[in-house]
């Protein structure tokens, strides 16, 4: 008999790595660059709906993702990491999930399967979504792809107190500040919304392990979540 569609599987790198009051208005001219970025995480932290776009490296794996959530459980997601495959994920109202894999991250996530069982389970989801366990060792870890705003482990430390404000940018047509710390062998570039709520716009980081891109944007829209057909998702 095939073997259940969930097991603790052997987790996507970049899932696992990655897998980071509102001010209004221009930044006072005293604030320091700790100061301003503070504010920025804050805000960006409190919001109730954002879409999430990266593309970097992550333990040596090119990596591609987005991910749009909000603060009512209403989730989409989809990441590819080079040769391992890519997942999808819906969360609808923080209760209804479902979970694509394609063929490679099947073949590789299941290999230890013997190749009856595997062709089997292939020829079941190909194509279809699986309602995974959302708790327990069982969970897949690609539900953490839903979890918070995802911002970068640490992006709020190594940032000297000069109160030089940095250098204005556009970001997709929006008035942006541009803040910049070198760190050894990399560079980390934040851009803030200059106009408005003081948001994160977009992160770059050069060199280092896991170097990348994240762009933010949609603040505040709709996430657009809606649970495939029964007949698209696959029963054990």
């Amino acid at each position: 008999m095939a073997a259940a569609l969930h097991r603790p599987t052997t987790t996507l790198a970049c899932v696992a790595v990655t897998l980071f009051a509102t001010a209004c208005g221009p930044f006072p001219g005293d604030l320091t660059r700790p100061e301003i970025l503070g504010r920025a995480i804050k805000a960006t932290e409190s919001v109730k709906s954002v879409t999430l776009h990266t593309e970097g490296i992550s333990l040596m794996v090119p990596m591609k993702g987005r991910v749009s959530r909000d603060s009512r459980g209403n989730c989409t997601a989809r990441m590819s990491c080079g040769t391992a495959g890519t997942a999808e994920l819906i969360k609808v109202d923080d209760k209804d999930v479902c979970l694509r894999r394609d063929e490679t991250l099947l073949r590789t996530q299941e290999r230890h399967r013997s190749p009856e069982d595997l062709k089997t389970l292939l020829d079941k989801l190909e194509g279809r979504w699986t309602r995974p366990p959302l708790n327990g060792p069982d969970a897949p870890a690609e539900l953490k792809l839903c979890d918070g705003v995802n911002l970068p482990t640490g992006l709020e430390n190594g940032w000297d107190d000069d109160s030089a404000k940095g250098r204005p940018a556009t970001i997709d047509g929006r008035k942006a500040l541009k803040l910049v710390r070198p760190d050894g062998e990399s560079e980390t570039t934040v851009y803030i919304a200059a106009e408005g709520p003081p948001y994160i716009l977009k992160i770059v980081t050069k060199g280092g392990e896991t170097p990348g891109t994240a762009v933010y944007s949609h603040y505040e829209r709709p996430v657009e979540a809606k649970a495939p057909p029964a007949e698209d998702v696959a029963t054990d």
